[in-house]
């Protein structure tokens, strides 16, 4: 039974392309600069259990 959840995918996605340019801002702009994308991570988190709720919900 398994099913493609797009939730999961763009949770994911989002977490690793933020991380990228965080790193890639770090090293050639400035770090204080890569600071300003921390505030994603919550949002991919959010993102994920939306998608663990769809697939999962509660009887």
């Amino acid at each position: 039974m398994t099913r493609y959840n797009k939730y999961y995918t763009i949770a994911i996605v989002g977490a690793i392309v933020t991380f990228l340019v965080q790193v890639v801002l770090m090293v050639t702009v400035d770090p204080y600069m890569a600071a300003v994308l921390s505030p994603f991570y919550p949002v991919w988190v959010i993102v994920f259990v939306i998608g663990w709720r769809k697939q999962y919900p509660r009887r």
